[in-house]
């Protein structure tokens, strides 16, 4: 549902930015946050690996499950 002008305006006049730019910003601060957390996880995986707490197709099966929940989130926001 979009805004009227009216509603607009009163966003733009109390924000000093647009509704757009929101919006844009929010997305980015979700898929920094979900970048971010997808770096953690592997990183984590890669050290428990490399001591060897971990075997290589644990470590495969959790790099396909973050990118795979990285792909879907990406599709959901970016549509």
């Amino acid at each position: 549902m979009s805004m009227s002008d009216a509603q607009t305006a009163a966003f733009q006049n109390a924000s000093g930015f647009t509704p757009q730019s929101s919006s844009t910003l929010w997305l980015s601060l979700v898929l920094v946050l979900a970048l971010l957390w997808c770096a953690w996880s592997m990183w984590t995986a890669y050290r428990g690996w490399a001591v060897g707490s971990v075997r290589f197709g644990a470590f495969g099966g959790s790099a396909v499950r973050v990118l795979l929940a990285l792909l879907i989130l990406m599709f959901f926001t970016l549509s």
